[in-house]
């Protein structure tokens, strides 16, 4: 999976300076760009439909806009699309009734993606790039303090809470390990998530840690470290303290 993904990054990065390379490109992705439309229009998209004509426009412009440094191509490239698509919807009024309300972004193909990934790529594809630039700062110094406990910042996709319900436990999570500093000394110190503690402490059903323990951990170092921005879509860990 990760040879295929350096692949398909390499090719877009060809691609932006050669137009038989993009041409070449979106031939074999054309299945790719359908799905993502379908999914983002919540019906099956043909390339006789003006949304797959939008969504062709938009994978042309990831690859352009695509940096390596932030994500793999295909995750970027589907938000973009997203948002090309959902920037119509809202243009053409008549369409709105479509989409439905609050729906998640996607980072990669499996939709499976973490607040803080997806927020990052949003505001590169929105043309916030002087953040974005300051963010990926973050990210790479957070990686380094990531890779000691064995895991990267783009493993978050993957370890990410995805309802609500699970979102908050492991929020409950993260402020429990905030609570003491002793807690997070140690958790850097043994480079491990004391999973039972938390588990008996907040009665949080250990399988819920267990399975989430790579973005809890993330999340304690952001909002413990010098993180500003990433901290910034953290911001429910926070308010989870006052409930």
């Amino acid at each position: 999976m990760v040879l295929e993904q350096r692949a398909i990054d390499d090719r877009a990065m060809k691609a932006r300076h050669s137009e038989y390379e993009l041409d070449q490109l979106v031939r074999e992705n054309n299945r790719f760009i359908l799905r993502c439309a379908s999914k983002t229009c919540k019906r099956f998209i043909t390339e006789s439909d003006d949304e797959y004509e939008i969504a062709l426009v938009a994978f042309c412009e990831a690859v352009r806009s695509f940096n390596p440094d932030v994500g793999g191509f295909k995750g970027f490239a589907a938000l973009v699309i997203r948002r090309r698509l959902m920037d119509y919807f809202d243009s053409e009024s008549r369409h709105a009734s479509e989409i439905a309300a609050g729906s998640a972004m996607t980072w990669d193909e499996n939709e499976q993606a973490s607040s803080i990934v997806a927020e990052v790529q949003g505001k590169i594809v929105d043309g916030y790039f002087s953040e974005a630039r300051t963010v990926k700062d973050e990210i790479e110094a957070l990686g380094e303090t990531l890779k000691a406990y064995g895991f990267s910042f783009f493993d978050l996709v993957d370890a990410s809470p995805k309802v609500e319900k699970t979102r908050r436990c492991c929020a409950r999570a993260v402020n429990w390990m905030l609570a003491l500093a002793e807690r997070v000394l140690t958790m850097r110190k043994k480079r491990s998530l004391p999973v039972i503690a938390i588990s008996k402490a907040l009665e949080i059903a250990r399988k819920i840690i267990e399975r989430h323990r790579r973005y809890i951990i993330a999340a304690t170092e952001i909002l413990d470290g010098d993180y500003p921005h990433l901290a910034e879509y953290l911001d429910y860990i926070k308010r989870e303290r006052t409930l």
